[in-house]
């Protein structure tokens, strides 16, 4: 054990290292390339790629500026941004093509109706957008620019956008490059004469045509030496002036052979949407994300926002006090061999220092600009490779359980849900939504860890008949303690982490399913009853319009929560009753245990008819599954048919005695920090809140960044998985402290102690004999993790009544005081108050009221105080917001 233990503290301390090289890393390429560029404003007029660039695509769509995400606008976007203000286009055609894509933005109704060579205007709704025909740019616009807004309407300018230099080289012959330069001049003097009112002028880079597209005449008039000129120029007047010439617009045109009509000179439509939307990027991407909260998939041109109150608190806490707690407890500052000696300090410090390192390490790179951040792309190349690495891993990695496993053993289950979480891991990463085979996929292995969570809950109440309050706070604690920090840390919301709470909330049901007249759940039928009317009751809750939404209101008004009650909706009632196929799976399984049915001359004959049905299963499911093509369609259906492949591979993996203590040890272990790696892959393995890819260096490197951040990502997850293990074993059971030596000289008599202390003296320590595990399926966390155990207090029966015999004859209540004040005539209260008293003193010596708090003890101190916590931080955001 020591032995161990010793290697899984260098492990940390190797990956604590890794971790501390790969923050080097991104601080050096941010000092090198990024310091004096640090919102990517720079990147996002300069440069890209596409990244849907393909042999025989018929036109990109996917753009990626250098470390940031290119956001596609969408019209609610769009005229948030340019309402009640004025956009000016003015040039030629390829600026009209512009203008065309920016009201069709605003606007997606819009046809191009209006004749090619003349002005237009569209007005609507407070939206005023403007196009001026003037290809020389010597006449109509120069009148306009010179009068700085200063017209009727009188709108602020959201931008102005002017081009041309194709007809110039086109009709002007030798001498057109000339007239263009001079026109230019006069143009840009314009506007730099009106900064107040043009403070975000483009000057569109002239069109560099796809040459072998060209018709003879055109080919034969534009030369690239007068075009590369043309450019050239407004390089340098760019940065003698304050015009903004994106020169990524030219990018777009040129790294893709497919981004030219057959004109040659204009964009296809996706790529004309691309550059409408850079210069959208350029103009609303601060605006937009300034009026929401999250997600923060805007990042080209975006400044973050400094650290609010409670993410100051939190980062004061990860760089200051658990360090020095740390680095206090481990002993550095006295032992200086502690290093190699192995000591790892208090196991709750050390916890804490990992859980808030977790945390800081989510702000750091997903709300700062240290890192990059990029767009995703499915390649159904790079999918298969990484589905087959993970393959090939899980195989490599088989061995036989040390115990005989039974029906969906641990060892089992945690391969399932190991296995399960890198598909999920995959699906994000690549980008794989939007193809509907893989989502439907990923579909069932959701509900799958969901009838897991049925299964396991509803076996552990029938088994153990533990409904005590410590059970609950100790499962949800645990499942939620790393959702609501981060909640906080990242400015986001609970359920955007939606895997902890629609868990927490399926063991709620199990919880209250199995507890209500729990004496009886012995009788199958009353049992199998009232799991099937609490599947209709919360059917009906889910789906019915206004139960849900009283709730909803009630935690809006008391809790100042702000959680989206249609994605909850959509979620619960997607997997609604694949929980209850769990439950009733599990107590299948018990039944057949203590009916001894395995042992019964019929049962060879019932495995064979399972192993058969379940083949059949499969392929009807997947039969039914190609039927629906669309995400819409299939979503209806899928709560119903998701049971047939997830009973028929439970089947399957334990159809012989070989299947069923045979596992993936490498699958297993993700599968124990599988609530970890989906809850931090939001803002450690991505990036924008799930919309990007997080990058170390370069975007040019992908391959390269995935294979920096995932080793991290990983081992983070698993030490914050054991951190938070012990972090909720300290809030539910406290923290025991060493009792003092006892002195040498003769014991002296002493008064009696205080009853906090004899019921310090009498407890027992927590954890012996219990078998937990940490398992967010239904199951508690482990006492054996990578941190040493810590004793704790757990309130035992003796001591419990022992507190309540000592305080029998103490007035624990105001209300009773005042009562017998009352019958001695001293005290003389307004009647309502003194029935208001009685009542209140009556509830709380309510036989079930006493029990609940007793059974809680000190747990609720600690409880009640973090959760007076979060709803004061709720208070406070919706003041600030207010």
């Amino acid at each position: 054990m020591a032995l161990s233990l010793a290697a899984l503290d260098h492990l940390g301390r190797s990956f604590f290292a890794y971790g501390v090289f790969v923050f080097i890393l991104a601080l050096w390429r941010y000092a090198t390339s990024d310091v004096f560029d640090p919102y990517k404003c720079g990147s996002l007029l300069a440069t890209g790629e596409w990244l849907d660039d393909f042999p025989g695509t018929k036109s990109p769509s996917n753009w990626q500026p250098p470390g940031c995400i290119f956001h596609k606008y969408n019209a609610k976007e769009a005229n948030l941004c340019l309402r009640e203000q004025h956009v000016l286009f003015a040039g030629d055609s390829t600026v009209r093509q512009l203008f065309w894509e920016t009201v069709k933005t605003l606007d997606p109704s819009v046809s191009e109706s209006a004749e090619k060579h003349s002005d237009i205007k569209f007005v609507k709704d407070g939206l005023n957008v403007e196009f001026v025909w003037d290809p020389y740019l010597n006449s109509t616009i120069l009148r306009r620019l010179s009068m700085c807004g200063k017209v009727k309407q009188d709108l602020p300018n959201a931008y102005v956008a002017l081009g041309g230099g194709l007809w110039f080289a086109r009709y002007l012959g030798d001498n057109g490059v000339n007239v263009w330069k001079e026109n230019m001049d006069r143009v840009i003097g314009s506007v730099r004469a009106c900064p107040d009112y043009y403070h975000l002028p483009f000057v569109l880079p002239v069109t560099v045509p796809n040459w072998e597209k060209l018709d003879v005449s055109r080919s034969a008039t534009i030369l690239k030496e007068e075009i590369t000129y043309m450019n050239d120029y407004l390089k340098w007047t760019s940065q003698q002036s304050n015009v903004i010439v994106p020169a990524a617009l030219n990018e777009m045109m040129t790294k893709s052979a497919a981004a030219t009509d057959d004109s040659g000179i204009h964009a296809t439509k996706a790529v004309a949407k691309a550059k409408a939307d850079l210069l959208l990027n350029m103009r609303c991407n601060q605006q937009i994300m300034d009026a929401t909260a999250y997600p923060v998939d805007k990042t080209c041109c975006y400044q973050y926002r400094g650290p609010n109150i409670s993410q100051w608190l939190i980062l004061l806490l990860t760089v200051i006090v658990m360090p020095a707690l740390y680095i206090k407890s481990s002993g550095m500052l006295s032992t200086p061999r502690v290093w190699s000696e192995g000591a790892s300090g208090n196991a709750l410090v050390t916890a804490g220092f990992v859980f808030a390192t977790a945390v800081t390490y989510c702000y750091v790179a997903d709300r700062t600009s240290l890192f990059n951040k990029a767009a995703k792309q499915f390649l159904s190349s790079e999918f298969t490779f990484m589905t087959l690495a993970t393959v090939v891993v899980g195989v490599l990695t088989i061995k036989r359980s040390d115990s005989e496993q039974g029906f969906m053993g641990r060892d089992q289950s945690n391969e399932w849900k190991g296995w399960m979480q890198i598909m999920i891991l995959i699906y994000h990463i690549t980008g794989a939504s939007k193809v509907l085979p893989i989502y439907k996929l990923i579909r069932v292995t959701v509900s799958a860890y969901l009838f897991m969570t049925g299964y396991g809950h509803t076996t552990y109440f029938y088994k153990k008949k533990d409904f005590s309050l410590k059970r609950v706070a100790n499962v949800l604690v645990r499942l939620n303690l790393l959702s609501a920090a981060l909640a906080y840390t990242m400015n986001t919301d609970y359920l955007f982490y939606y895997f902890a709470p629609l868990s927490s909330f399926w063991f709620l049901i199990v919880y209250f399913t199995m507890m209500f007249q729990s004496q009886h759940n012995d009788d199958l039928k009353f049992l199998c009853s009232k799991i099937v009317i609490s599947a209709i009751l919360v059917y009906l809750v889910t789906s019915v319009e206004g139960m849900l939404d009283s709730v909803w209101f009630i935690l809006q008004r008391l809790f100042f929560v702000t959680w989206n009650l249609r994605e909850w909706r959509f979620r619960v009632i997607l997997d609604i009753w694949i929980v209850y196929v769990g439950m009733l799976g599990g107590i299948a399984g018990i039944k057949i245990h203590e009916h001894k049915l395995l042992a019964h001359p019929a049962w060879p004959n019932v495995r064979l008819g399972a192993l058969a049905g379940s083949v059949v299963a499969l392929l009807l499911y997947y039969v039914l599954m190609n039927i629906w093509s669309s995400k819409v369609e299939y979503n209806a259906h899928h709560a119903i048919i998701s049971v047939l492949p997830i009973v028929a591979f439970l089947f399957l993996r334990n159809a012989t005695h070989t299947l069923r203590n045979t596992y993936s040890t490498a699958f297993a272990w993700v599968g124990t920090c599988s609530l970890e790696t989906f809850t931090l892959q939001f803002h450690i393995w991505m990036a924008a809140d799930t919309h990007g890819i997080l990058e170390v260096i370069s975007s040019r490197h992908r391959v390269l960044n995935l294979l920096i951040t995932t080793p991290l990502f990983l081992y983070l997850s698993s030490a914050t998985a054991d951190a938070t293990g012990v972090l909720t074993n300290a809030l539910i059971n406290g923290i025991k402290r060493s009792a003092p030596k006892p002195a040498p000289e003769a014991p002296k008599p002493v008064s009696p102690l205080p009853v906090t202390e004899t019921l310090a003296e009498n407890a027992a320590p927590q954890g012996q004999g219990d078998d937990e595990q940490r398992n967010e399926a239904g199951d508690f966390v482990s006492a054996d993790s990578t941190f040493p155990h810590i004793a704790t207090v757990a309130e035992s029966d003796e001591s419990q009544a022992s507190l309540l015999d000592a305080t029998k004859s103490v007035p624990q209540d105001d209300s009773i005081a005042a009562e017998r004040d009352l019958e001695k005539g001293e005290v003389q209260p307004e009647e309502k108050s003194g029935q208001f008293k009685s009542f209140i003193a009556n509830a709380a010596a309510h036989p079930a009221v006493e029990a609940v708090w007793t059974q809680m003890g000190d747990m609720k101190t600690r409880l009640l105080s973090l959760l007076f916590l979060m709803w004061a931080v709720n208070v406070g955001y919706a003041f600030a917001r207010a």
